[in-house]
């Protein structure tokens, strides 16, 4: 089959080849990939800059759908021809306190596929059962492809942080992660949602008006802390979602925060900040990282999809077939595309 593998590791070590098939598990099926979405980290790990630590040789790629077609033995609430979404966790023991109490996200001996265990940029995929989500017909594969980071905003947004009707809500990066994050502070019903880009995201910014972002600035040619200045009638944001990671958004967090509101910092950023978090202690204000989904999450994030309450059709920009990968990653590198995805199935398994 088809995959695109991180062979060695060092920059630029990536290339589509042939490899074997997967053989299953038997509490495992087999996946027939449709569609799987490019991640800003793909690129990064492509170029060896990730802040994750790869396992080479691994087949690169974590968000994906599609298609089951061979069931393990022990496998009986699944069946060939099941359309499916699949979550990021490949592996977790399962019996922790954190597998135990819903949060085999953050389980020690979790491994993510694309980073630990070969991925999804491949014709086929073994996949636990314990991961695997019903995909109804109504939505897409390249819509369910994208799933996992529409899981990580409504996560961050009503897990990690707690949106109020009539809360003012700044999302700091307009990257497929922060227009999602603008997507659910609107379900939720906030009063002013604010955006905050950078230079070349004059394309993603305007998209986000249409998403529901009441201001947008670009902070490459604005001044975001006087254009936000009177945002939450002068307050400040009662809820800010950094999803840029990097110290200056940290910081610009901090300003626009409102007291006892909250930060909930999405984006990794491997450099240290470099200033006082005193302002955080100043305003009382909480700092709360966020990381990845659970399967409660996904189960509500494809209802919403199903009945047509969360259209992220929006989001995907750009398609492409697998052996033109490398496009795909230098198109979300230099802002070309927002979310670009590999059409490696399509809709026929």
């Amino acid at each position: 089959m088809k995959a695109v593998v991180k062979y060695e590791a060092g920059p630029e070590m990536t290339r589509c080849m042939d490899v074997p098939v997967p053989k299953i598990g038997d509490d495992e099926v087999l996946v027939k990939v449709g569609y799987a979405g490019i991640c800003g980290t793909d690129p990064h790990m492509h170029h060896n800059q990730s802040v994750f630590v790869l396992e080479p040789p691994i087949i690169m790629g974590h968000e994906f759908a599609g298609t089951i077609v061979e069931t393990g033995a022990n496998v009986t609430e699944w069946r060939k021809g099941d359309r499916v979404a699949c979550e990021t966790h490949a592996e977790f023991c399962g019996t922790c306190e954190y597998c135990r109490t819903n949060r085999y996200h953050i389980c020690k001996q979790r491994k993510g596929y694309g980073f630990h265990v070969d991925g999804a940029f491949a014709e086929y995929v073994p996949v636990h059962t314990r991961i695997l989500h019903k995909l109804p017909d109504s939505i897409s594969f390249k819509d369910a492809s994208v799933i996992e980071p529409v899981c990580v905003a409504y996560k961050s947004a009503f897990s990690s942080s707690n949106i109020n009707p009539a809360d003012h809500v700044a999302v700091i990066g307009p990257g497929p992660i922060g227009l999602l994050c603008v997507m659910m502070a609107k379900l939720a019903g906030a009063a002013k949602i604010a955006l905050v880009g950078a230079a070349g995201d004059d394309m993603r910014l305007e998209l986000a008006k249409s998403l529901g972002a009441d201001v947008c600035v670009n902070a490459a040619t604005e001044d975001a802390r006087e254009v936000l200045k009177d945002f939450g009638n002068g307050a400040g944001a009662h809820l800010v979602i950094d999803t840029a990671g990097v110290a200056p958004a940290l910081d610009l967090s901090l300003d626009l925060v409102r007291p006892f509101g909250q930060i909930t910092k999405i984006g990794w950023g491997e450099k240290p900040v470099g200033f006082s978090l005193d302002r955080l202690l100043q305003k009382s204000a909480t700092l709360k990282g966020h990381f990845s989904h659970t399967f409660d999450v996904w189960e509500r994030v494809i209802e919403l999809m199903a009945d047509g309450k969360l259209d992220i059709s929006p989001i995907i920009t750009h398609e492409m077939p697998i052996e033109d990968w490398e496009k795909g990653y230098e198109m979300v590198e230099n802002k070309t595309a927002l979310k670009a995805v590999l059409n490696i199935g399509g809709e026929t398994p």
